[in-house]
This record gives structure tokens, sequence and C-alpha cells, in this order.
């Protein structure tokens, strides 16, 4: 499933890429060189700047909810919980220690 979710998403940036590219802006784009700054196209007199914008918008979304589940799935596939984490061991019963002999102190 992981594996899958990375190859959607891989072709999923690249898609977006390109329609961000096609899209009008503000100075050169490459959206001129394929028709997207004509009038007469068939997407109307606006050109294709709603729709691709609407499908560029989409795009982002579903894009932004596989990098969730990406990261969803990689954080549940390699954490475990804290009480898998400590171990438990069982208590070694250790022996008295035998008290130190007492020094006599001198004192000036």
């Amino acid at each position: 499933m992981l594996y899958i979710s990375i190859v959607v998403q891989v072709i999923l940036a690249f898609v977006i890429i390109f329609l961000i590219l096609l899209q009008k802006g503000r100075g050169a784009e490459m959206g001129v060189s394929f028709g997207a700054g004509a009038a007469g196209t068939m997407f109307g007199a606006r050109g294709a700047l709603p729709f691709l914008t609407k499908v560029t918008w989409v795009l982002v979304f579903i894009f932004m909810a596989n990098s969730v589940s990406i990261s969803l799935i990689f954080y549940k596939s390699k954490t475990k919980t804290i009480m898998e984490k400590t171990k438990t061991e069982k208590a070694v019963p250790q022996k008295p220690q035998k008290p130190l002999p007492e020094l006599p102190i001198k004192t000036p």
C-alpha cells in the first residue's frame, strides 16, 4: 500500500507541475506556447484558466491527502507503543551489601 501511494504521489506531483506551468500568469509562461493565451480555444474567450485552476485545486487536495496517508502508513508501520518499547524484566534480588566498618574520626 505504501509503494502504491508513493507512485501516485510522484505522478500527481508531475501532473500538478505541468498544470501550473500551463496556466496563464503575469509573465512569460509555458501556457502561451500550448494555446492557453488564445481567445478562440474550446474553453471559451477566457481560455482554460478557470477549468485548469479547478483541476489544479482538486489535484492539490488529492496530493495533500495522499501525503497525510503516506505519513500515517509510515508512522503506523515503524513505531511501537511505549509499553512495547520498555522491556519488562523481572527484578533480580540483590544481595544485601555489607555495612562498611565504622572508622574512628580524628578531629584536630
